[in-house]
């Protein structure tokens, strides 16, 4: 085997699939996380009690506290560099999240991955409130 040379044609195919690789790997890491998205309908009971949603989401790992947020109209297309977790308060909300439209009312749950390229915007006639935490 000393000395052998390896076929150009074998270094060709060894040397696409090592760059096919490292170019594929980000979007199957991205791919799972889609698996993230999650919308529960009704998951927590109106009145929403912030006690009962923060008890439930300590349960996620490396969460952050619940924040409550106010949005008065929405933003358009933009994404987060953490998987983000809401549960609707007051309001009417409406979330596109790769493709799919999700109207997100008092006592829903939306989840959605890190990065995933997302608008939001208000339906309510006053402003929609919500509970919001982060995970990474």
């Amino acid at each position: 085997m000393r000395g052998q040379a390896i076929n150009p044609c074998a270094q060709a195919v060894v040397g696409v699939l090592l760059a096919v690789s490292v170019m594929v790997e980000p979007v199957l890491a991205d791919s799972h996380a889609s698996n993230l998205l999650a919308f529960t309908k009704g998951k927590f009971a109106v009145p929403i009690d912030p006690d009962a949603v923060n008890s439930a989401w300590l349960l996620q790992p490396q969460g952050e506290l619940l924040r409550a947020r106010v949005v008065e109209r929405g933003k358009g297309e933009h994404t987060h560099p953490v998987h983000i977790i809401v549960t609707m308060i007051v309001g009417r909300m409406e979330f596109i999240i790769a493709g799919q439209r999700f109207v997100v009312e008092p006592g829903d749950e939306l989840l959605y991955p890190a990065h995933a390229v997302h608008s939001a915007r208000n339906l309510h006639d006053g402003a929609s409130h919500m509970l919001e935490s982060s995970r990474w």
